[in-house]
């Protein structure tokens, strides 16, 4: 007997996520990882759902998924309407900074070579 799972190909090594898809004004910053703005793209599809077609409002979420990986990463706190909007601040855990003192040594060690 032929069997066809013995003829299936080896399974592949896992990979990045792809990249989100476009969204008006949410781009990568500089000093950005690349899971870090995949979890900002994320976290914008969650909370508000597809890109709004008003200029002004996917400005505002822009802003508001600064504020949520900042709150969470870094441990920013900002105005309480703002940390509401956003869904983080009162109650939501806050980083303690070990995360990046992490990955400053983990760029020290590999000479700046970590992107996710």
């Amino acid at each position: 007997l032929h069997s066809t799972a013995a003829a299936a190909a080896p399974a592949a090594a896992p990979r990045s996520p792809p990249p989100p898809p476009p969204r008006p004004y949410l781009t990568r910053q500089p000093s950005e990882t690349a899971r870090a703005f995949a979890e900002r793209a994320a976290y914008l599809r969650e909370r508000f759902g597809p890109p709004p077609a008003d200029e002004l409002a996917a400005m505002r979420q822009a802003a508001l998924s600064m504020v949520w990986q900042n709150s969470r990463q870094l441990g920013c706190r900002y105005p309480a309407g703002a940390e509401e909007r956003a869904g983080c601040g009162a109650g939501r855990p806050l980083a303690t900074g070990a995360a990046i003192e992490g990955e400053m040594r983990a760029r020290g060690a590999t000479g700046d070579k970590v992107t996710a």
